[in-house]
């Protein structure tokens, strides 16, 4: 039996965000899932102060770049703001009615 369309969704934005914070954004730091009606959020912070910014379009048979487009895709909204000497990025993934 597949998981709930939500639950893939998290997996794979969760596994986007931390990979991310671990290629780009130098040491890993945390990650946090809060839950509230309706929706989850999703916290990755890193090191790195630097913002997220999407790739520029690239031949398909280049791994990467979608990170950006995913959360666009999949979420509610998403963003990201400083966090001590580096940066949280955030998204909102609506979760399906129980």
């Amino acid at each position: 039996m597949a998981p709930p369309r939500g639950a893939a969704d998290a997996v794979l934005l969760v596994s986007e965000l931390v990979g991310n914070a671990l290629r780009h954004g130098g040491e890993p730091g945390t990650l946090l899932l809060v839950r509230a009606t309706g929706r989850l959020r999703i916290e990755v912070s890193d090191a790195s102060p630097r913002p997220p910014l999407p790739r520029p379009p690239h031949p398909p048979d280049e791994p990467g770049g979608l990170g950006l487009f995913l959360l666009s895709r999949l979420t509610l909204r998403w963003g990201w703001h400083p966090s001590g000497p580096g940066k949280t990025v955030w998204c909102d993934l609506r979760l399906p009615a129980s």
